[in-house]
């Protein structure tokens, strides 16, 4: 019998079959590709809205803390897409008020856990506002609040026996010499509080709009520090600020305000890779009533 009758018959796909075969592969491969590129876009989509709502959020919270603390007088300049005011920046208590040829305060914290208000005294800076309260030359019994700025800041000891240093090892205090000279006596164990000027704004970097805060001292702007974004233009009201009066209409008066109303929006898409969609949020800051008295 001949050799070649053992060898099993060998079988190779003819070129029909190929025609055949690839283009239904491809098909496979085209229909597995979209079906990933579709569960990508989900995905990123998602990541995309997360962002936006987080970003707001931030905002949010940050316009909230900075401006709830303020009254109608700490107010400066409101536009469409900014806001400038005096923020708070802390409080302590007067333990001794030192009279000469210029006026000084010394400052204790008014939080125990805060010992001596160390890290207040050393975020304060020459030219920061401070509100205390002084006497009323006409009626003793009465005070008057008073506005005046810091022109020096240093350490003391005169507040040893003061049950504000109970508990405290280091017995030194914040001594801060004031700008202006009180008509009457200032007002010790009242609160004295201190303030900075601080412009909240939508500013530009690069194609992108962000809310920037900026703090003054000594009449002196400093570099803005972004707080959240990306933003919409403020053609695209990425940033609208409204004051409200007593009655809830708009005024274009500060020393009118009884409310600060904010709105923010943020496009879900930023780089337009995706359909336009727009997250916002709103808020209203009632502004804390003014004091009975105060400095005229």
């Amino acid at each position: 019998m001949p050799m070649n009758r053992l060898r099993p018959a060998r079988r190779g796909g003819t070129l029909i079959e190929l025609l055949i075969v690839l283009p239904m592969a491809s098909l496979l491969a085209v229909a597995a590709t979209a079906t990933l590129l579709g569960a990508w876009r989900l995905v990123r989509r998602a990541a995309v809205s997360q962002g936006s709502t987080r970003e707001l959020r931030h905002a949010h919270a940050t316009l909230e803390a900075e401006l709830r603390p303020l009254r109608a007088r700490d107010l400066h300049t409101v536009t469409d897409t900014a806001v400038e005011f005096d923020a708070l920046l802390g409080a302590g208590v007067v333990c001794a008020a030192p009279r000469g040829p210029t006026e000084r305060i010394d400052v204790v914290s008014a939080d125990p856990a805060d010992a001596r208000g160390v890290s207040w005294a050393s975020g304060l800076q020459i030219g920061d506002a401070l509100t205390l309260w002084r006497t009323d030359g006409d009626s003793p019994t009465s005070l008057v609040e008073l506005r005046t700025t810091v022109r020096d800041i240093s350490w003391a000891s005169a507040c040893t026996a003061s049950p504000w240093m109970v508990g405290w090892a280091d017995r030194r205090t914040v001594r801060l010499t004031l700008a202006d000279v009180s008509p009457s006596a200032l007002v010790v164990g009242a609160a004295v509080a201190a303030h900075r000027r601080t412009r909240l704004s939508l500013y530009r970097s690069g194609s992108s709009w962000y809310l920037g805060k900026r703090m003054r001292t000594a009449g002196v702007w400093d570099v803005v520090q972004p707080v959240a974004g990306p933003l919409l233009s403020p053609a695209q009201g990425g940033l609208s600020v409204r004051v409200l009066d007593a009655a809830g209409a708009v005024t274009r008066r500060p020393a009118d305000a009884a409310a600060v109303r904010l709105e923010l929006r943020a496009d879900r898409a930023p780089h337009g890779h995706l359909p336009t969609r727009r997250d916002t949020a709103a808020l209203d800051i009632v502004l804390r009533a003014e004091s009975a008295q105060r400095a005229p």
